[in-house]
């Protein structure tokens, strides 16, 4: 089957990061699925999938030269992307394309998750990624199985050529923030013995810090990000993929969201918490912590996290199982197409 891939990476890489995320999940069902990625950084495009012998099957095209190609049958437009019908209606051929949005948990994308429409020749489904009732459709990632988590650490740190010894015992935390957010956890850092705690940092490749156990990765693919998610204690992270992910695999997170200038963070944030407060096991000390977090107290409650995670295992358990039993999208993708 031949499905084309639109991705207009602007300012974010994780547009790109989802849609190849895609692609390693349907190939990894299916070997016989043929993907052209249409997108505008060809070197990031080759950094994420470069160590990943199965992505090296997708063939990666300049989307500015779209035109010179005949579209697929079958589309996946990333995110909410601005439709081309005058291009895509010089096929003669019917189209189908969905319409991938950014993920988002207002009550209103169940009204307009999966409702179509049809210009010419193109029939057009708008596909949501949530975690409500109603839509329940995220990417789900399954980490390797039977490795255990020192092997894994110790392959990921051969593998990027960095020179740190882990103890067993250690507690490893990811952080995958914003850069104001990530000064003030690193000047808390400097001032806390955080005993037996190992902290890896991304986003940052070039981050000059001396603090033993303060780690800055370099720039790591893909799958090995989020088989690393899966592995550590605790994990705080910013874009959405990241979140999901994390929540995936029943782990301890907080939420760095982007702060917009628009404020609709605040309804990010809102909705997050509104969503998580239905779920079995909720633990409303959770509320307090996500909205100091991410608006005053930083460093409070950065420590505290880290200091009182088990507090939490069970909510999160609870709500890793939620999403794993559910949000299955790509066996929805697969319903929609009639794969």
């Amino acid at each position: 089957m031949k499905i084309d891939f639109y991705i207009d990476v602007i300012d974010n890489f994780w547009d790109l990061w989802f849609a190849i995320n895609l692609a390693s999940i349907m190939l990894k069902d299916d070997t016989n699925y043929e993907l052209r990625i249409f997108s505008n950084d060809e070197n990031l495009f080759k950094n994420m999938i470069k160590w990943d012998s199965l992505l090296a099957k997708l063939s990666y095209f300049d989307l500015s030269k779209i035109h010179d190609f005949k579209p697929n049958n079958i589309i996946f437009n990333f995110f909410d992307r601005k439709i081309d019908f005058s291009y895509l209606n010089l096929s003669w051929e019917n189209i189908k394309l969905i319409n991938f949005w950014y993920f988002l948990l207002h009550r209103w994308v169940e009204n307009l998750h999966l409702t179509n429409y049809k210009v010419k020749n193109v029939e057009v489904t708008h596909f949501i990624p949530s975690l409500l009732e109603q839509t329940w459709w995220i990417l789900i990632n399954k980490c390797e199985e039977n490795v255990n988590r020192d092997d894994f650490l110790n392959f990921i740190l051969d593998k990027y050529n960095l020179f740190f010894s882990i103890p067993k015992s250690s507690k490893i935390v990811s952080i995958f923030v914003y850069k104001n957010t990530l000064n003030e956890i690193l000047e808390f850092i400097k001032t806390r013995n955080f005993e037996d705690t190992f902290f890896f940092i991304f986003g940052f490749p070039n981050l000059d810090i001396k603090i033993d156990n303060v780690i800055p990765m370099p720039f790591i693919d893909l799958k090995d990000y989020q088989d690393f998610i899966s592995y550590c204690d605790i994990n705080f992270v910013r874009w959405e993929n990241s979140l999901v992910n994390s929540l995936i695999f029943w782990k301890a997170t907080l939420w760095d969201i982007y702060k917009e200038n628009n404020d609709a963070h605040t309804e990010k944030i809102d909705d997050y918490l509104r969503f998580l407060s239905i779920m079995d096991n909720y633990n409303l000390d959770y509320n307090q912590i996500m909205l100091d977090f991410n608006w005053t107290w930083v460093k409070k409650w950065f420590s505290d996290f880290i200091n009182n995670q088990n507090n939490y295992k069970v909510m999160f358990e609870s709500l890793g199982n939620y999403i794993n039993k559910n949000c299955n999208a790509y066996e929805k993708i697969k319903k929609i197409l009639k794969f």
